[in-house]
C-alpha cells in the first residue's frame, strides 16, 4: 500500500509539472499532489513507527508513549506540507522562501529522529528479555537435584526456545534500525551532497537517485517483514497449541 501511494504521488507530481509547462499554472493538479504527498509522508512515517515499535509482530497494542510519538509525527507532517505549499508559491532567493526552506528541513529531520525512538525502545526491551531468559536458563542449569531437573526438563526446553526466539527478533530489529539510519542518511545527506556537484541540466539525477534509494528501502523492509509460514513473529509455542480431538 505504501508503494502504491508513492507511485500515485509521483504520477500526480508528473501531471502537475506537465500542466505547468503547458499552461503556466496547475492549481487543480497541485492541490491533488499536495494532498497525496501529505498522505504518503504521514503513512510512511506511521508504518516505520509501527514496525519499529513492534506492533502486531511483538505486541498487539501501542503504549501511551508510542501513541504520543505518532501524534507528534502527524503534527510535524502538517507543518512539513504547509512549508512545501508555501515554497511552491514563493521565488527562490526571497527571505520568506529561505525561512520556510529552513523550517522544512528542520521538520524533516525531527520526523526522522522521531521514528528512530520506538526502534531504540524495542531493541532495548528485547535485549532485556534476552538477558532475563539467559539468567533463567543459567539458574535452571545450576539446579543439582535430579528430581527437580527431571520435572523441569520441559520448562528448560521452553526457556531455550524462548531465548532463541527473542534473540532472532532482536537481530531483526537491529537490522531494521540500521536500515532506517542508512535510509535517512542517504536521502537527507548523501543525496544533498551529490546534488551540489550537479549542473543545471542534470538536477533531475538528484530526484532519480533519491527515488531509487526509497524504492530499495521499501523493497528491503518488505522482504524483511514479509508474511511467512515459519515467521518468528507468528510462532506458537508448544504449550500454547490447541489440540483438536
Amino acid at each position: 500500500m505504501l508503494l502504491g501511494l508513492k507511485v500515485i504521488t509521483v504520477f500526480f507530481e508528473a501531471a502537475r509539472y506537465h500542466y505547468i509547462r503547458m499552461n503556466g499554472h496547475a492549481e487543480f493538479w497541485s492541490a491533488i499532489y499536495f494532498v497525496m504527498s501529505f498522505i504518503k509522508g504521514t503513512f510512511m512515517f506511521t508504518v516505520i513507527l509501527l514496525i519499529g515499535s513492534g506492533w502486531s509482530f511483538v505486541k498487539p497494542f501501542l503504549n501511551d508513549k508510542e501513541k504520543k510519538i505518532i501524534w507528534v509525527v502527524l503534527f510535524l507532517q502538517v507543518i512539513d506540507n504547509l512549508a512545501v505549499v508555501i515554497l511552491s508559491q514563493e521565488t527562490e532567493g526571497e527571505k520568506l522562501y529561505e525561512d520556510w526552506s529552513a523550517v522544512l528541513h528542520l521538520v524533516d529531520i525531527l520526523c526522522c529522529c522521531a521514528v528512530l525512538v520506538p526502534i531504540v525502545w524495542q531493541v532495548n526491551s528485547l535485549e532485556k528479555s534476552v538477558q532475563q531468559v539467559e539468567e533463567q536458563q543459567t539458574e535452571n542449569d545450576n539446579k543439582a537435584d535430579k528430581s527437580v531437573l527431571n520435572s523441569g526438563e520441559s520448562e528448560e526446553g521452553s526457556t531455550k526456545s524462548d531465548a532463541a526466539h527473542t534473540l532472532q527478533k532482536l537481530k531483526q530489529f537491529r537490522s531494521f534500525y540500521l536500515m532506517v539510519v542508512i535510509y535517512i542518511y542517504f536521502t537527507r545527506i548523501a543525496v544533498y551532497l551529490f546534488a551540489i556537484g550537479l549542473g543545471f541540466r542534470y538536477t533531475w539525477l538528484r530526484y532519480l537517485v533519491a527515488e531509487l534509494g526509497t524504492l530499495a528501502f521499501y523493497a528491503v523492509v518488505g522482504i524483511l517483514f514479509r508474511p511467512m509460514a515459519d515467521s518468528p513473529y507468528l510462532e506458537v509455542r508448544g504449550d500454547e497449541e490447541i489440540e483438536f480431538v
